[in-house]
């Protein structure tokens, strides 16, 4: 069986992020572990009804455990580094319990957030610097988390139509992906169920995208920049290391 491992920041970007790719290898037989470096403390919505924010840590595990079942992970484990203060950590301390993750479960690839942390949020980027530093030398296939034109135009659009508050964060769009998963009308289904699950972090961005299958379409789709030598083409089915059984 193959295996492939996302290495996070938070409990919800496996599903607002990563979905497509989840379900698509999912699928296919391939055995998808996550690592989350935080319980994600921060970004109270006031939701769920009756918890406080005091709760927001376990809440959002309790989330990350129903999204996990959705999406048909093979496990996950999360750390406790603060939510927001990533970059404050020990750095090594994080690359290193991030090799020892690699060197337990021996996936096949790796995927992660890239340099620009999808829209600058500084705890994807440590996360990110710390997964990079984790594998230099590995040679094992990695892939960044990105967002190519299309996406950003998209995200744009929909921001300026309905007046959207993005909260300071400014979109990245790279210029080449090397992998681009689009959703099929059953795995957009898998990823509004794992979405919807993270009832604590629903928003008007978020209720805009669920609100309608064309928009849900863009969070959904993943696409990932393989590091560090970019594939002779894209693709768009299967990661190319983790073939269908």
């Amino acid at each position: 069986m193959t295996t492939l491992l996302l290495v996070l920041a938070h409990p919800d970007d496996e599903s607002m992020g990563n979905g497509t790719l989840i379900a698509r290898h999912v699928a296919e037989g391939c055995a998808v572990h996550l690592a989350c470096a935080t319980r994600g403390g921060a970004g109270w919505t006031g939701r769920p009804s009756g918890r406080s924010e005091g709760e927001l840590p376990a809440i959002r595990g309790e989330e990350l455990a129903q999204a996990a079942r959705v999406l048909g992970l093979a496990s996950v484990e999360v750390w406790d580094y603060p939510d927001g203060g990533v970059p404050d950590c020990d750095q090594k301390e994080i690359a290193d319990r991030i090799r020892e993750v690699v060197a337990r479960l021996r996936p096949d690839v790796v995927v992660g957030w890239g340099p620009d942390g999808g829209y600058g949020h500084p705890d994807h980027i440590a996360v990110g610097a710390c997964t990079d530093r984790a594998l230099a030398g590995s040679g094992l296939p990695q892939y960044h988390m990105a967002l190519d034109g299309p996406a950003v135009d998209a995200f744009r659009r929909a921001v300026g139509k309905r007046g959207l508050d993005t909260g300071g964060w400014e979109l990245v769009a790279v210029e080449r992906v090397d992998a681009v998963f689009e959703p099929s009308a059953q795995e957009l289904a898998i990823v509004r169920r794992a979405v919807e699950c993270h009832d604590s972090q629903r928003n008007a961005m978020t209720e805009f995208f669920l609100s309608d299958d064309r928009y849900l379409f863009w969070m959904a789709r993943n696409a990932y920049v393989r590091v560090p030598a970019h594939l002779p083409q894209p693709v768009t089915d299967l990661l190319p290391e983790l073939p269908a059984r």
